[in-house]
């Protein structure tokens, strides 16, 4: 709503008296009253402003006034059909007998304050009258199409309040009209299911009104992009349906789909502020993909996960492959609320070994999940959904506590200096909690900070956010090391190994395990050490398997190594005993 609309729909106050110091009296005592004060001088101005202002809700009418006195005026009003709702409380200074009192009532007043007027009372008083104003025409102008009370709670009913969209209730109603028609004329719709990529940044950075603003413009421009047979509904938060009729047409259905993804990408200009979005869109056509109307929705959001899988802003048609997906997914992320309360995850460690005296150095902490229902589940597919549903945090801070006791654990026993290497993820380093969780540990003195290394991702080093790069600095600042995990696969910018914190890179298995066949990763080994030395970091290759591997990365000056063919990652209890037997 904007604001002359918004003022628009203000409550009005009529203050009528002849003299304009009361008139002046009563204005600052209203001043806390949310509503708009206006000013007549005579009961001839009252009533003619009375008609022509909209709003009204409530007229302060003075008894005592030249020519035409507030009863007179008040017995006007009220056979005016404009005016004739509107409340009136008397103000006066005499008439307080019951003769005058009930004359004022029969002349159309519904209530009487004497002067001096008390200012509680007199505020307590507007503030119901107010109230009951709001109870009575208080909806947004913008979401009222029909004049009674009931006609206005109908459209709220099946309409969204922000972008005035129908919503979940009025889109389920019209898939079935369209499923009905569909059947009925043996032709096809199509179900879109769109999400706004990055939409909780833009909240999260630039607060909930322009976010609101956001999801308002983006309504507009779905809802122009469609015709009148068509439905866009706001689903909820930054998600929309788009229900498109009469596509027996594949290209042409695909070409309005681009023009949808086309218009979400396009420069939001709000209160000075360039946002730039796209959408990720999941198709669902009945009856050609799904003979079953009510499953449409939820398959349509199956392959806008898809779609978001594949890199964002593009679209993807369901699949029965999806649904199957979808499923196992669910299954994990149902089991994985209740996996730590469970005591189903279990830290891995495998022993990093160094190159110049081939000893174990250090360890990297590696989770496992092993859940009753599901079995052994890999961290590459339940790490992400982790991620997606926020357990990340909870995940994360206990692996790290887990690794901290551990090697506590085994230094106390065994005469080692060993490090521990624990991974973090991007989500983690925006959220302050793990930060505080590292500060925490290394304060209460569980671990030097020597003795500790988090490995990060090109990815994060790459996401330009103030939060991820103070949190950086931060604990870089405690002592404690960086490697970047899985070096070469991701990103080619390398200008982030000079501007961030970086102690150490690690290469990736896939280029080890092609040694010494594969000529290409060798140079490919060759070339990263030698970046990395002359950056004055540290080198360690991981996924070794073969005494080749080993002797090839020693000739090249690797630095550290870790691999099966020095140990697979072990439970404690099993590290203990390789360690005890390779120190």
């Amino acid at each position: 709503m904007t604001p002359k609309s918004r003022n628009a729909f203000r409550p009005k106050i009529l203050i009528v008296d002849d003299i304009a110091a009361n008139r002046f009296a009563l204005r600052q005592l209203l001043k806390s009253i949310d509503a708009e004060l206006i000013e007549a001088e005579s009961g001839e101005e009252a009533l003619f402003k009375a008609i022509e202002i909209k709003n009204l809700a409530l007229i302060l009418l003075d008894v005592q006034m030249p020519v035409m006195d507030g009863y007179e005026a008040a017995e006007l009003l009220r056979e005016e059909e404009q005016t004739q709702h509107i409340p009136i409380i008397f103000i006066t200074a005499v008439h307080r007998d019951e003769q005058h009192i009930l004359k004022g009532y029969s002349s159309g007043a519904i209530d009487y304050i004497t002067k001096p007027v008390q200012p509680d009372i007199l505020a307590a008083k507007i503030s119901l009258f107010m109230e009951l104003w709001r109870l009575r025409f208080g909806l947004e102008q913008e979401i009222i199409t029909r004049s009674t009370l009931e006609d206005k709670n109908k459209f709220l009913a099946d309409h969204d309040i922000l972008t005035n969209l129908p919503n979940r209730r009025r889109l389920f109603l019209e898939i079935e009209r369209a499923t009905a028609r569909a059947d009925r004329e043996g032709k096809e719709f199509a179900l879109l299911f769109v999400d706004i990529d990055g939409f909780k940044s833009i909240n999260d950075s630039l607060g909930h009104k322009i976010g609101d603003c956001v999801l308002i413009e983006m309504a507009d421009r779905f809802t122009r992009l469609v015709r009148k047979t068509d439905t866009v509904a706001r689903f909820g938060g930054d998600e929309f349906v788009i229900l498109l009729t009469d596509v027996d047409d594949s290209q042409h259905l695909i070409g309005r789909i681009n023009q949808i993804l086309l218009s979400a990408r396009k420069l939001i200009i709000i209160e000075h502020e360039e946002i730039s979005l796209s959408a990720s869109i999941g198709v669902c056509v009945y009856p050609a993909q799904l003979s079953d109307p009510s499953k449409l929705v939820d398959f349509a959001d199956i392959a806008m996960y898809k779609s978001k899988q594949n890199g964002k802003n593009t679209f993807s048609f369901f699949s029965e492959e999806m649904d199957a997906a979808a499923h196992k997914r669910l299954a994990v992320e149902k089991q994985l609320r209740h996996a730590i309360k469970n005591d189903e995850f279990e830290v891995h460690y495998q022993p990093i070994i160094d190159a110049a005296t081939e000893r174990p150095i250090g360890v990297e902490a590696l989770l496992r999940w092993n859940n009753p229902t599901l079995g052994s589940i890999p961290p590459d597919y339940f790490i992400p959904i982790a991620e997606s549903t926020g357990h990340i945090h909870e995940i994360g801070a206990w692996v790290f506590e887990q690794s901290i006791m551990a090697i506590t654990e085994i230094t106390s026993k065994l005469p080692l200096n060993l490090n521990v290497a624990v991974n973090a993820s991007t989500l983690q380093f925006k959220n302050s909690t793990w930060f505080k969780t590292v500060q925490k540990a290394i304060k209460a003195k569980k671990i030097l900070p020597e003795n500790l290394e988090i490995e990060i991702t090109e990815s994060l080093l790459l996401d330009d956010c103030e939060e991820v790069n103070q949190q950086l600095s931060a604990i870089h600042e405690l002592g404690i090391r960086f490697s970047v995990d899985d070096f070469g696969t991701g990103y080619s910018a390398l200008s982030y190994l000079k501007r961030c914190p970086i102690n150490t890179v690690k290469i990736d298995r896939s280029f080890v395990q092609g040694i010494p066949e594969d000529k290409e990763d060798m140079v490919l080994i060759h070339a990263i050490i030698a970046m990395a030395h002359g950056l004055n970091l540290k080198v360690i290759a991981e996924g070794i398997e073969t005494p080749e591997q080993w002797l090839f990365l020693k000739q090249e000056n690797c630095d550290f190594a870790q691999g099966y063919y020095f140990s697979k990652p072990l439970p404690i209890n099993e590290l203990k005993l390789w360690l005890s037997d390779n120190s």
